[in-house]
């Protein structure tokens, strides 16, 4: 039997409203994920890098600084500094990075 046209637009339009729902259910709350400020461990008998505590490094909170992002979030900025500790900044324009990094508020930063 033929679909009519009456049926295909409410299919159509239920694909439309389902379609949504789908996406901000994939957005789920309780990921299994390290606690982001949970603090990285720092190896056991690893050397300080040029004998520094911590070096803050900063980036923008968004794709475009995805390395920065995975670098954290992964540990493998920590990992690299050995036990100079790693510390974190994030801002959310160009501007404002670049007054922490000439004021002396960040070590390291990514920047575009």
């Amino acid at each position: 039997m033929p679909a009519t046209r009456s049926s295909l637009f409410r299919r159509g339009l239920a694909a439309l409203v389902a379609l949504p729902l789908l996406t901000l259910a994939a957005c789920g709350y309780g990921s299994k994920a390290a606690d982001d400020t949970a603090e990285q461990k720092i190896a056991a008998g690893a050397k300080k890098i040029d004998g520094l505590d911590s070096v803050t490094i900063g980036y923008f909170g968004n794709v475009t600084h995805a390395t920065a992002l995975v670098g954290h979030q992964q540990g493998f900025f920590q990992k690299a500094l050995g036990a100079t500790k790693a510390t974190y900044q994030v801002f959310n324009a160009g501007p404002s990075e670049i007054e922490a990094l000439n004021s002396g508020s960040i070590d390291i930063g990514w920047i575009g």
